[in-house]
């Protein structure tokens, strides 16, 4: 061997030595669910990956990504003594070997099938026996017609081989109800196994979702990495079960999180937090472009419909419209998951001004809104109710590590369990129903807001019924419902009504009694409320002529319910104060208004 070939031998080694020493430094693992985020319709799973001992770079591919894994959302964070130098997702086929499963589903079918045929002997047999019960039945009764004319009848023998075909018959026919049952059910049984198989069979080839990392481990000992990723198919809503004792003290607010993922992974004690914000994938604002107007003549098909709409009163109803399709694009837009090959920018920047496009023009049209609407129109519409989107993003850490599966239950997590403090009471609106309940009061001490969502209340560990909670602020105050306290019932009552025609004005006097019961053995303290009609403007006058002197005096009742009609009693119901006995209000209202007109409702305002 010359000098030349010695050489491009030993450079030939080296080649295949370095070769084996990269392929020594790649590593395959799957890593560890550490920590998850869950969005409203997505989640943030973030695992930690090992890279294993010796400094240098290495490759290491981090397997068993999940199907519902977006791929544009795949990034890493570099730990102690590690570099990330490049992340790239890639999915690839891979062959799965079922013929073990196949082979089990095989066996399972086969003893469901064994069982089939079982049932159906025993099915045969008991038709055979019921046949053979017919024929003995014809046979006693020819036999004991042939004995009766001859006057040998032997009656004992009769009733017993009488009642021996009757008590068969009773225990074949239970028999053959059972075994057709039995039959219906393994022939479900089959079915559903060889559909299982068909299904395992056709699986045979599957896909790998991997993130392939290059890290430089520069510490001497073993490093650490996360990647982080977005997945769909994951979201959650508040829910609330609502706790006092029998005695109505404190209330304790137990606040949790109904969680539905279905991303293809399982969560196993991991860090949990929950979040109402929206993941986004796009870092830079939209751009907002020029507003094109231009005029058309008032008798155009487009100007004639624009008219009808300020005229029908829809103008609120587009305009919310609009809002919540803005809504929608902005979601789909800080969520954009369309994937685009390394370096293809072009096709990035084009799907994020599609967005952008959409969001200009879905601002145009409210702005054209504001300037077809006029004065009070669009004074009215700017006081529009609170859209979704403007409502508070807030994040919650639960307590504890926390496992979820991936499966379509919606699984319960608490968030937090408060006591607050309560005002209880009793509320009688006699005028809606006879039937008195028992609210509180509270405040949300709490530094968390609590979001809207079902309230399931119990007292004294009595499941009393459900109520729902709208969003409170933290230190806010609200109302919570606890049931109905059957000691007691309200009624309403029409004492008297007079009509008088004065001048060019009807004048109507009604008088009412409210009437509270109480068939308990406690005294019971009950706000007693009614309501006067009101009207929006000064066409119809509403006067109270006797009943205010007994109203409650509460400040928050005077400052701001009484002036909008609601009236109020403090009342003591005592024990056993039913009939005569029982407490009761009165009060008087006058209406007077044009005697040529007459009063369309009487019912409150929206």
């Amino acid at each position: 061997m010359n000098r030349i070939d010695r050489r491009a031998m030993g450079v030939a080694c080296l080649v295949l030595a370095a070769g084996c020493a990269w392929g020594q430094q790649s590593r395959e693992t799957a890593g560890r669910i550490d920590e998850v985020t869950v969005y409203r319709g997505r989640a943030l799973v973030a695992r930690a990956v090992d890279v294993g001992g010796g400094q240098g770079l290495r490759e290491v591919v981090v397997t068993d990504l999940p199907d519902a894994i977006l791929p544009e959302s795949l990034f890493a964070d570099a730990g102690a003594g590690v570099e990330v130098r490049s992340v790239r997702y890639r999915v690839r086929p891979v062959e799965r070997d079922v013929r073990d499963e196949v082979r089990a589903i095989d066996d399972r079918i086969a003893d469901a099938q064994k069982r089939e045929r079982a049932n159906q002997q025993r099915a045969a047999l008991i038709q055979q026996q019921l046949a053979y019960l017919a024929s003995l039945e014809q046979f006693a009764g020819a036999t004991a017609t042939a004995e009766l004319r001859s006057g040998v009848l032997n009656a004992d023998t009769i009733r017993s081989l009488s009642e021996f075909i009757f008590a068969e018959r009773a225990r074949l026919s239970i028999e053959h109800l059972e075994h057709t049952e039995e039959a219906r059910a393994l022939a479900e049984e089959v079915r559903l196994l060889q559909r299982e198989r068909s299904l395992l069979a056709g699986r045979g080839a599957t896909t790998a979702r991997e993130a392939v990392v290059l890290v430089n481990l520069t510490a001497p000992e073993s490093g650490e990495f996360r990647i982080r990723y977005l997945v769909a198919n994951a979201t959650w809503e508040p829910s609330y079960t609502v706790r006092t004792d029998e005695n109505f003290g404190t209330v304790v607010v137990e606040y949790f999180a109904a969680i539905q993922q279905t991303s293809g992974e399982d969560w196993s004690d991991v860090a949990m937090t929950l979040s109402t914000a929206t993941p986004s994938l796009v870092a830079r604002a939209p751009t907002l472009s020029t507003m094109p107007v231009s005029l058309i003549p008032l008798a155009a098909p487009q100007a004639v419909a624009q008219q009808q709409l300020l005229g029908r009163g829809e103008l609120a109803d587009a305009r919310e419209d609009l809002y919540s399709r803005r809504a929608h694009v902005e979601r789909d837009r800080n969520t954009f998951t369309g994937y685009v090959a390394p370096g293809d920018k072009e096709s990035a920047g084009g799907g994020r001004r599609q967005f952008d496009d959409e969001l200009n023009r879905v601002a145009n049209d409210l702005q054209l809104l504001d300037v077809l609407a006029r004065g009070s129109i669009a004074r009215q519409v700017a006081a529009a109710t609170p859209r979704p989107e403007d409502q508070l993003s807030v994040t919650y850490s639960v307590r504890g590590r926390t496992s979820l599966p991936s499966r379509a239950d919606r699984q319960g997590v608490q968030i937090a369990a408060l006591t607050m403090p309560a005002e209880f009471y009793k509320l009688a609106a006699p005028v809606l129903t006879s039937q008195v309940y028992d609210e509180a009061r509270l405040v949300n001490t709490s530094d968390m807001p609590l979001l809207p969502g079902p309230v399931s209340t119990y007292v004294a560990g009595r499941f009393v019924g459900h109520d729902e909670l709208p969003l409170i602020a933290s230190g806010e105050s609200f109302t919570l419902g606890f049931g109905i306290d059957a000691s007691l019932r309200a009624s309403r009552e029409l004492v008297e009504k007079t009509e008088q025609v004065q001048g060019g004005n009807r004048i109507v006097d009604l008088a009412y009694r409210l009437t509270l019961e109480n068939y308990g053995a406690s005294p019971a303290n009950v706000r007693l409320v009614d309501r006067l009609p009101s009207s929006r403007g000064s066409e119809i006058k509403v006067t109270l002529l006797k009943g205010e002197d007994a109203l409650s005096r509460d400040a928050a009742y005077q400052r701001d319910e009484r002036k909008h009609g609601l009236l109020r009693w403090d009342a003591n119901a005592d024990a056993r104060s039913i009939g005569d006995d029982a407490a009761s209000f009165e009060y008087t209202f006058r209406l007077e208004y044009d005697r040529q007109m007459t009063i369309a409702g009487l019912g409150s305002e929206g």
